[in-house]
């Protein structure tokens, strides 16, 4: 499909250093229910330094794997995804695409996966662009995921649910963004209510069921308080009640470089249930299912 691989950012229309905030990232994104094992896996370049990203989770006994390092990664051009990266701590390689399915391969000394990701869902699309911004992102809400994944030297199957995106452009320089992503039975959906400087606005809310997909009204009001973490909190908009309740929670600060800082993320995630309802052109649909809330404050 096209879009996939690595898209060529022009810069030079909004100023001699928007080059700084240029940025791109392949994200595959997995969860099984039945092992209760849940996985992100990141490559992103910008400025000063690309890094990537290992995170796995064993929900069901309290454990985290995160791993993140800074260097450059090969990501070619094209209608496919081909993006690897390598070094002292291991490797990464995503490649396919949306037409045949993705392959999912990592290994670190504590980390390994291979996994293969097929979409069920249609590619969404959305786009940016204002007097300082021009971001696209492509997702794929939607996948199923079959594999492996090996904890400290332990095998484990892993089938369920999986997620792609794939982001460019230039970004803003500040960003403050809730950002919750849910599967359930023949069911995924996408909560976005973001902030960009001077305040600009970013945000959307759609549902996927086989057979379409369906937007529905933005921006939704998220009452998570990053000062509580652990409480149950909502999501509400005319047409969607969702009720979270938190499993695991992680927060995380990162400063590149540590010294006269440009980057300075501070982050927190979210792995969670969520019960609720939406209503598509008067029928109320029941959600049920697990999701994931990433809530941040970027400089970047």
């Amino acid at each position: 499909m096209r879009d996939e691989g690595y898209i060529a950012i022009d810069t030079r229309r909004f100023g001699p250093l928007a080059f700084l905030r240029s940025k791109q990232w392949w994200y595959f994104e997995g969860l099984d229910p039945q092992q209760k094992l849940y996985f992100v896996f990141l490559a992103l370049q910008a400025f000063p330094s690309d890094y990537v990203s290992v995170k796995v989770i064993d929900f069901n006994n309290g454990r985290r794997w995160n791993e993140d390092h800074l260097g450059k990664f090969h990501a070619a051009a094209g209608d496919a995804v081909e993006v690897s990266a390598g070094g002292k701590w291991g490797s990464l390689h995503f490649s396919g695409r949306a037409e045949d399915g993705w392959k999912i391969e990592v290994e670190t000394p504590q980390v390994r996966a291979k996994c293969f990701q097929k979409q069920l869902s249609p590619v969404h699309r959305d786009h940016l662009l204002t007097q300082h911004i021009d971001y696209y992102i492509q997702q794929f809400v939607s996948t199923r995921t079959e594999g492996m994944v090996s904890l400290d030297g332990q095998e484990r199957p892993f089938a369920g649910y999986g997620y792609t995106e794939h982001n460019w452009g230039i970004q803003p320089r500040h960003s403050t963004a809730y950002w919750l992503h849910f599967w359930g039975e023949n069911l995924a959906g996408v909560v976005l209510s973001c902030f960009y400087d001077s305040g600009v606005p970013h945000h959307y809310t759609f549902l996927w069921r086989p057979g379409g997909e369906n937007i529905l009204y933005s921006p939704a009001h998220f009452s998570f308080d990053p000062a509580f973490p652990d409480a149950p909190w909502k999501v509400r908009s005319p047409d969607l009640e969702l009720d979270i309740r938190p499993l695991l929670i992680h927060r995380s600060r990162m400063r590149i470089p540590p010294l006269l800082t440009y980057i300075d993320i501070d982050y927190q995630e979210q792995l969670l249930e969520v019960e609720g309802s939406a209503w598509v052109r008067g029928e109320r649909l029941p959600i049920s299912g697990m999701g994931k809330l990433d809530f941040n404050w970027n400089r970047w």
